[in-house]
């Protein structure tokens, strides 16, 4: 009697066999060996997943699949129909999954008893001393570390023309080969729930808690820390009795912004005007090519092995360094600080440039057409107005080719609304509400308008790095920015009130379907923050009480003395899910909630 096949029947002939005359064939084998050989991965899970479909005696065309990625050239991983012809058998497979419903969430009661304030001053007591806890770790070089979980089950939506689109929209063939490989991993982990509930299991909530700690890879990166400076910030800034904490905080500020403005920074060109700018980038190096990031050795190998190794400065970490940069300038002249005046130089050097001018040239839809997103996942958006994640940055590889798009280019509406804001903020310096630039306004602001009165916002697929509630808190913050503005302003800006329009979605949205319907400490963080942004009303209808009351129940919950669990706070959809967060992360997420509640409700 035949039996049905593994992953190894399928890859470990053509994979491991025989000799490797291509480079990416041999990068292919080196990454088999390090994942899917992996003796823990192997023995304890891929080895005894046998896909109900597949018979051993059925499998030629996945060999043959396998085969051909062995043998491909560079040339031939450029070409999209022969990636799409050559990888249609894994494609379908993909196609034949049926997903569990993860997130478990039951309607729940509003409740009708607000926290007093001191119950929520407790709470940012407690987060606070989470924070100071874990910053105080490393005396010489303090640090916020957050974790990268790799999801061995895969993006819930990569189906089969995601899969073969990703493929095709990245530049790196390490990229391409991990890809392959997850996909694989997937297609059998599937389809064996008992196995697969060894990785992964249902949760309450929205956000994914990180459960598997002891694979972990921790890193310090510049979008973390400029988040995780904007909720300090708005910390102190909330309430006029906290300048008992600027001595403690202050310093933790400086040494966040610094690590953005000027260890993160490269120096880029755009496409097409060739205008010379400072970027940020989350995997700085140094003179030597050695990460400063904080990344083990071993870490560092992993993240190469995964495909990160040539790293590209985003969009998004650039222009929310930028919109700190110009807070923390506001904040230490209304204050009148005696802060590191070389980082306030920094800052007003990087605040100098055109910015604009810059992000224009890589609008969907504007005046050029030079970088468009090569991966087409985030569905369904149109794409008109919005820009790509990643800035043009090309790389030359050891046999003199030049790689462009290493990790693809696409859009996520999360981090072009951190664009928005920032330019908002910056608008008088960068004459935004002026002509071209007006222009590119609203583009960018007609794209986010789409995806709100469509209700497109609501889908995950629609979303790469985030969740639908974080682009959520990501409109309040930006409305915020808005409301700094003057009438005539906004009649420039916004003459139709579209963002009032998404505005109204936006509260109805975490009205019904967040505070709804069960939360956990995540969700509920970001929910309240949405909702103070946005200006919620009634704000005394047990609407936001509602949010806090789940964080004060989830207080606790966490591990080595930490108040709360690490979540889901962003990800990755490919080359496969990959959860972004910690402790301590939900603990500054938390904090930041209670302290716009606090402002907003007492």
């Amino acid at each position: 009697m035949t039996r049905n096949a593994n992953i190894y029947d399928i890859c470990d002939r053509p994979v491991l066999e025989g000799d490797c005359p291509t480079e990416s064939g041999r990068n292919l084998r080196f990454i088999y060996k390090k994942l899917i050989g992996h003796p823990a991965v192997k023995y304890l899970l891929l080895n005894w997943c046998r896909h109900p479909a597949l018979n051993v005696t059925e499998i030629s065309v996945y060999q043959a699949m396998m085969h051909q990625a062995m043998q491909a050239s560079p040339d031939n991983w450029q070409d999209a129909q022969w990636i799409a012809t050559t990888f249609r058998p894994l494609a379908q497979l993909l196609d034949s999954i049926e997903n569990p419903r993860w997130q478990q969430r039951e309607k729940v009661e509003r409740v009708t008893v607000e926290l007093t304030q001191t119950e929520v001053q407790t709470l940012i007591d407690n987060c606070l001393h989470d924070i100071f806890r874990v910053w105080d770790k490393d005396k010489k070089d303090p640090w916020f570390p957050v974790a990268a979980q790799v999801e061995l089950s895969g993006d819930d939506h990569m189906n089969g023309n995601s899969f073969i689109n990703v493929l095709q929209g990245v530049g790196s063939i390490e990229y391409k080969n991990i890809t392959l490989l997850f996909a694989l991993i997937r297609c059998f982990l599937m389809t064996n729930p008992r196995l697969l509930r060894l990785t992964r299991r249902p949760y309450t909530g929205i956000s994914e808690p990180m459960t598997a700690s002891f694979t972990w890879l921790w890193h310090r990166i510049g979008f973390s820390d400029v988040n995780f400076f904007e909720h300090l910030l708005v910390f102190l800034d909330a309430d006029a009795t906290r300048k008992q904490h600027y001595e403690r905080i202050v310093p933790i500020l400086e040494n966040l912004l610094r690590y953005c403005v000027c260890t993160s920074r490269e120096w880029l060109e755009t496409p097409n005007n060739h205008i010379k700018h400072p970027a940020i980038t989350c995997l700085p190096k140094d003179a030597d090519g050695k990460p400063l990031c904080r990344l083990s050795k071993e870490t560092w190998q992993k993240k190469q092995c995964l495909g990160f190794g040539d790293y590209v400065p985003d969009t998004d970490t650039t222009f929310l360094t930028l919109a700190m940069a110009r807070k923390w300038l506001d904040f230490v002249q209304k204050e009148q600080l005696s802060v590191d005046k070389v980082l306030l130089e920094e800052c007003e050097s990087m605040l100098a440039y055109p910015w604009v001018e810059i992000i224009s040239e890589y609008q969907v839809g504007g005046n050029y057409a030079s970088n468009p997103p090569t991966i087409q996942i985030t569905k369904p958006l149109d794409y008109e107005g919005a820009v790509p994640i990643w800035f043009d940055k090309t790389f030359k590889k050891s046999d003199g080719r030049l790689i462009r798009d290493m990790l693809g280019n696409e859009i996520c509406p999360g981090h072009n609304m951190d664009i928005l804001d920032s330019i908002l903020l910056n608008r008088k310096q960068w004459r935004a509400l002026e002509g071209e630039n007006l222009s590119f306004l609203h583009r960018l602001i007609d794209f986010h308008y789409r995806a709100f009165v469509s209700g497109n916002f609501r889908h995950e697929t629609a979303l790469k790095y985030y969740l639908p509630e974080i682009y959520t808190y990501y409109l309040g913050r930006m409305y915020q920015t808005y409301r700094t503005l003057s009438e005539s302003e906004k009649r420039i800006l916004d003459l139709e009130q579209k963002i009032e329009r998404m505005r109204q979605i936006a509260l109805q949205y975490c009205k019904d379907e967040l505070i709804g319907y069960s939360l956990n400490a995540f969700d509920a963080a970001l929910a309240v923050s949405a909702l103070v942004l946005l200006e919620y009303e009634p704000k005394h209808d047990g609407v936001i009480a509602t949010g806090l009351k789940v964080m004060r129940t989830a207080a606790g919950e966490g591990k080595h003395g930490h108040p709360y669990r690490a979540y889901e706070w962003n990800r990755m959809r490919h080359p496969t899910r990959i959860l972004i967060g910690s402790e301590v992360s939900t603990s500054l997420f938390v904090l930041r909630a209670c302290s716009e509640a606090m402002r907003y409700l007492y």
